[in-house]
């Protein structure tokens, strides 16, 4: 953070909390778990430990995990044993094949003012990303996000830096009131304490329709915590950006922007129809979804296409596994599979690292991604790094599991 910086005594950051789960936002979730009175039947809950923390929405993008790591494994692919499920399935499985000639760039969000050393890599901004997805829509935009702030006077100011998302704003409101592009909008339930002015606004104009999603009476507890846009049937965005303009020039963030790729997107419409159907008036999730929902492109059956010249698989995961049509590979199957098929090492960047459940009555151990990491150091030599941001509410504990990984060293050079 710039010098300069430092010396404020707060930044907008610290007045406005984390643009993500906040520690303010969890608990309100957890205050309408606790004293909402749409509380599911008796017989519908699924025990103490469902709570926010643990269970957020979201979609996990394995596709960049899998962009980078395969075509770079591919040439060593009998040098060593694959271990994960995704891996095995590279060799002896039948992929799903997609004629798409796809694009695929990194995109990323860096605060203002802070600069790095010449020759860094540099990638294409979020904000140009979204632009060039409005720029490029011709029919129809779908959104599946979070919670919207786009605007400076979302937050009850004018922020010098607020001007990349009221851009973006304004373009979307363009797109729906004077290009006639079709808008549609899944998001979570605003509240009180986090009302969404802007989605309202566009529903208002005419410019979009919105469908927010009550987790709470849904399922007992939860958000829509998916951030990705769908343009036309074949354009997407996908990564941890909310529509939040401090997301653009304030807080670090990557996605990918995926271009000309029917194969993938029409594959991702899925998962957007199933936020759709259920944020609706007193929207129950199904025992079963329908047949035309399921999908073909999983863990098992990866997408076999083409990015940017590369023959890659890729796929599609999702959570909960009640928001699941058949087909669908979960988000915990995912990223344990990619730790399990890491051949050299894992790099880490999260905004907080707590292998346990922390909002709610009970604390609840849950190691399943830090037993994975310390298997992999430990078991296969393979060198892992974290990347954990430092907020002013980072709880101490947090760092006695991160000594706690740092731990199992002795064992492992490679750690």
């Amino acid at each position: 953070i710039p010098t300069k910086m430092q010396r404020l005594k707060k930044t907008v950051l610290d007045s406005a909390g984390k643009l993500d789960f906040g520690e303010f936002e969890l608990q309100l979730f957890d205050n309408r778990y606790m004293n909402n009175k749409h509380q599911p039947k008796p017989e519908m809950k699924l025990g103490g430990w469902f709570r926010p923390s643990c269970i957020p929405i979201s979609v996990i993008l394995v596709l960049i995990v899998l962009v980078v790591l395969f075509p770079l494994l591919g040439h060593s692919r009998d040098q060593s044993a694959s271990h994960g499920a995704f891996s095995k399935c590279k060799q002896s499985c039948t992929p799903f094949d997609c004629l798409d000639s796809c694009s695929f760039t990194l995109v990323e969000s860096i605060p203002e003012n802070l600069t790095y050393p010449d020759g860094l890599p540099e990638h294409v901004s979020t904000f140009e990303a979204w632009k060039t997805l409005l720029e490029k829509a011709e029919k129809e935009i779908l959104i599946a996000s979070f919670y919207w702030t786009l605007r400076g006077s979302d937050l009850n100011d004018t922020f010098p830096s607020a001007w990349q998302g009221e851009e973006i704003f304004s373009k979307i409101l363009e797109a729906g009131t004077e290009r006639g592009i079709k808008i549609k909008i899944a998001q979570n339930l605003p509240s009180h304490q986090q009302p969404n002015f802007d989605t309202e606004e566009l529903a208002r104009k005419g410019a979009a329709v919105v469908r927010s999603l009550n987790f709470t009476r849904l399922q007992g507890a939860g958000v829509l915590h998916t951030k990705f846009w769908i343009v036309d049937g074949k354009h997407i965005y996908l990564g941890s950006a909310n529509m939040d303009w401090r997301s653009l020039t304030q807080v670090k963030e990557l996605g990918a922007l995926v271009l000309d790729c029917e194969c993938l997107a029409m594959d991702l419409m899925k998962v957007f129809e199933v936020y759709w159907t259920l944020g609706v008036p007193d929207a129950t999730v199904p025992a079963h979804w329908p047949a035309n929902l399921s999908t073909q492109i999983n863990a098992l059956t990866p997408a076999r296409l083409s990015l940017n010249g590369t023959q890659t698989l890729a796929y599609f995961s999702s959570s909960p596994p009640s928001f699941s049509p058949d087909g669908r590979t979960q988000d915990i199957d995912s990223i344990l599979d990619v730790i399990a098929s890491a051949k050299k090492y894992i790099h880490i960047a999260v905004m907080d690292y707590y292998p346990i459940t922390l909002y709610g009555e009970n604390k609840t151990f849950w190691p399943r991604i830090d037993d994975a990491l310390k298997a992999a150091a430990v078991e296969r030599n393979v060198r892992v790094r974290l990347l954990v941001s430092k907020w002013k509410s980072t709880r101490d504990y947090m760092f006695s599991f991160l000594r706690s990984l740092a731990a199992v060293s002795y064992n492992s050079k490679y750690y």
